[in-house]
């Protein structure tokens, strides 16, 4: 909870300020129409804003209505929480004695993203994917209030406290919604380590197939902020291997309980289905991968 209470504020912060003074169509210009060539750039907009699962939800529905192409939302929706600078900085924090897990997390995010965003597109347009019926107002959303032209020092003043107001209410709503999954994870990470009898455990990580498996399931059974579940997974890293690890921190926020719900509101169920399916196969495949390539890790 020490570790990861100042990460989850300073993530909560950044992305409150990114709500409020930067606007999306701005970010947009940098996004080309081509599905292949916008992959990048979304992905860099998605480092500059990072927001809830369900602020992802609401961003990704409302990209795919300016014409930015569905597999370049896909792709943004499981790739921006991980790539945001803070997850990252957090994940180098946690894993200080193990640095390469910031880019082996960074670039299997990337590459699983991405795939996954360019076979979903390729099944449909984008209103054949959309769920039937949806409103343009996500039951989750963050308003966008850009203030018009200053005109005088005294108003310039005035929509900057109003604006910083604004960021104050989101980042303490948000924050406060965090905690309680935060304090979740930690009891549970602590009740495993103190409860649960020690070789129950490490039968599990003595298989890397039962390990990988065990850290999918756990991470979208807990819908950890991305921002702070490093700090989760390095509770577990002298009972699992390094690939079972790093699945976890793929693939809890990518694809979770919470995220999975809030897919079904933007998206139709069968598009969900495909998406979790093909996130879980390329997910535990890269993992199999990286244990085979080379005990290395």
């Amino acid at each position: 909870m020490v570790e990861a209470t100042p990460f989850l504020l300073l993530g909560v912060v950044v992305s409150a300020i990114v709500h409020v003074f930067v606007s999306e169509d701005a970010l947009l210009r940098f996004v080309p129409k081509n599905p292949i060539l916008s992959i990048v750039p979304a992905m860099g907009v998605g480092m500059l804003m990072p927001v809830c699962e369900c602020g992802n939800v609401a961003v990704a529905r409302r990209f795919l209505a300016k014409g930015v192409p569905v597999s370049t939302c896909i792709a943004f929706l499981l790739a921006s929480p991980i790539l945001n600078p803070v997850a990252l900085f957090a994940t180098a924090t946690a894993f200080r004695y193990y640095p390469s897990m910031v880019w082996l997390r960074g670039g299997l995010a990337f590459l699983v993203a991405a795939s996954v965003g360019l076979l979903i597109g390729r099944s449909g347009k984008g209103e054949q994917l959309l769920a039937a019926g949806i409103a343009d107002g996500h039951a989750h959303h963050h308003s966008h209030h850009h203030a018009h032209p200053f005109e005088t020092p005294t108003g310039a003043w005035r929509a900057l406290l109003r604006r910083s107001g604004q960021v104050s209410n989101q980042a303490g709503s948000e924050f406060i919604m965090m905690m309680q999954v935060l304090v979740v994870g930690a009891s549970i990470a602590a009740a495993t380590q103190v409860l649960i009898p020690r070789s129950a455990i490490t039968d599990l990580g003595t298989g890397i197939v039962l390990a990988i498996v065990a850290m999918m399931s756990l991470a979208f059974v807990l819908s950890i902020c991305s921002t702070v579940d490093a700090f989760f997974a390095l509770s577990y890293s002298n009972i699992f291997p390094i690939p079972a690890l790093l699945a976890f921190l793929v693939f809890g926020p990518m694809i979770s309980m919470k995220s999975v719900g809030m897919m079904l509101t933007a998206f139709r169920p069968r598009v969900v289905a495909a998406l979790v399916a093909v996130t879980i196969e390329l997910v535990f495949l890269a993992a199999l991968l990286l244990n085979l390539k080379g005990q290395i890790l």
